[in-house]
């Protein structure tokens, strides 16, 4: 059985409370006010789209355990595995 997706308000509730937990209070910022250069409405909004754009993305993802990793710093990877 598939789970559903989440709905606006679930995602809001969500979102500010991983907000809240780094820190970022949105109650400051106007509820709707499209003279603000930030409000409540179109943070929400976009923060929502991206969750649903980019999370299946993301979890769809399956590693290669053959392709090579990518490496900070492949001089020095190189020295240690004589590649």
């Amino acid at each position: 059985m598939a789970t559903p997706a989440p709905t606006d308000d679930e995602l809001n509730t969500w979102i500010i409370a991983r907000l809240n937990l780094i820190g970022i209070d949105l109650t400051v910022l106007p509820v709707s006010d499209t003279s603000a250069p930030a409000d409540q409405t179109r943070i929400l909004s976009s923060v929502r789209s991206l969750l649903r754009g980019s999370v299946p993305t993301i979890s769809g993802f399956v590693a290669d355990v053959q392709e090579n990793p990518p490496v900070l710093y492949p001089a020095e990877f190189s020295e240690w595995t004589g590649e």
